[in-house]
């Protein structure tokens, strides 16, 4: 008895034609440069638009009482709504769109991979945390100002809550999107990782120069920061993981402030 190990090839009647194949994805589904300059140029037009239509909406009825364009951008209830309507609309704008350049999905495609979040539970928090207590003790030995333009979101317990909430949970994971979801990745290949994790802390550092009056000490605990974000995000292959240090990093910022203050109740003692 014999066996024929042979392959028995396949024929086709002579009109008959292949069946075309499904387009093949991407092998590495990264953001190209392109990509990221078409996802930053629609948030700033989204952003732009949201938040100068919220503010003319508030001036031109009074809902705050006659307040100067300038006293509202510090004014917390005005720019937690507006910035979360402006986060939302760029993030329903930006699935939209990238969801059919991308064959594998927007998530795929910023490598969001929430399962290594799970794999590593343990130490993204206890990373994040830590990060927050080192940069709160090198703060003692920097030229810190006493008094930042941020400190005016802290003038009662509603506005230092609202604040807070936005801080750990919405914040973190816009901004990582953004800076480690399309700036970073699009850049590595052009730059190298040492130079595109400059090129990305850089504005991530100036996108919080505002808040601390443009002072160089506190911008350069935020590009530190940015560099271990990025550190997390490449060891990882995670934006979900350098969100969650994102996070919990915002969080030990605000449970400093909240024990501090007595649960938000006495924020006087933050200016003693």
């Amino acid at each position: 008895m014999s066996t024929n190990t042979n392959p028995v090839p396949e024929f086709l009647p002579p009109d008959a034609e292949p069946t075309p194949h499904a387009p093949a994805s991407r092998v590495d589904q990264t953001p190209t440069f392109l990509e990221m300059i078409a996802f930053f140029t629609m948030a700033a037009i989204l952003i732009t638009l949201t938040q100068a239509l919220s503010a003319a909406v508030v001036i031109h009825w009074h809902l705050f009482g006659r307040i100067s364009l300038r006293k509202l951008a510090y004014e917390p209830r005005f720019t937690i709504p507006s910035m979360i309507v402006s986060y939302g609309a760029v993030a329903l704008a930006t699935v939209a769109l990238y969801r059919r350049v991308w064959p594998d999905g927007f998530l795929a495609g910023i490598h969001w991979n929430f399962s290594q979040v799970r794999r590593y539970a343990v130490w993204l928090p206890t990373l994040g945390i830590g990060l927050g207590i080192a940069m709160q003790l090198a703060s003692n030995y920097l030229p810190i100002p006493k008094e930042l333009p941020v400190d005016s979101f802290f003038q009662n317990a509603t506005d230092a809550w609202m604040v807070a909430l936005f801080g750990v949970f919405i914040a973190p994971i816009c901004e990582e999107i953004a800076f480690r979801g399309f700036l970073y990745p699009s850049l590595r290949p052009w730059t190298g990782r040492i130079l595109a994790a400059v090129l990305t802390s850089v504005p991530f550092a100036f996108l919080h120069a505002q808040q601390v009056g443009h002072a160089w000490a506190p911008l350069t605990l935020v590009f530190a920061v940015s560099l271990v974000l990025v550190w997390v995000r490449d060891r990882t292959n995670s934006v979900a993981c350098s969100a969650l240090v994102h996070a919990c990093y915002n969080f030990s910022i605000f449970a400093v402030i909240f024990y501090a203050s007595g649960g938000f109740l006495h924020l006087d003692r933050l200016k003693n």
